[in-house]
């Protein structure tokens, strides 16, 4: 994954359906911020940012599990967020960094580590 966050965005969409793998913690952010201003900008428009809204909840719901799998956890950690005050932490285990290769594969900061 990009951390540039235009490419980042890019992958988003391009990786829709794809929950396998890891995401950084860069680019997920510079995508998610790209996402939110996407949906503010076409708000304006009627009916544009609720099309919007409603098509960019799938690739950011699997773009996060890719994120949970980077910090090491399963991306049935989200579900979390469903109870009160879960958010909180959903949001905190976003924010943290990945330490090397995973269950989930090699880590895309670090690259192979060898063993």
């Amino acid at each position: 994954m990009e951390t540039n966050p235009l490419r980042a965005f890019a992958e988003m969409w391009a990786r829709i359906f794809e929950i396998s793998g890891r995401t950084r913690r860069a680019a997920y952010w510079g995508a998610m911020i790209l996402n939110f201003a996407a949906g503010f900008v076409l708000g304006f428009l009627p009916y544009a940012g609720w099309v919007y809204s409603v098509l960019s909840i799938i690739p950011g719901i699997t773009m996060s599990v890719r994120r949970m799998h980077d910090t090491g956890r399963s991306g049935l950690w989200l579900l979390v967020a469903l109870i009160p005050f879960g958010g909180i932490l959903v949001f905190v285990l976003l924010l943290l960094d990945s330490d090397g290769a995973n269950r989930y594969g090699d880590s895309p900061k670090y690259g192979k580590v060898p063993f």
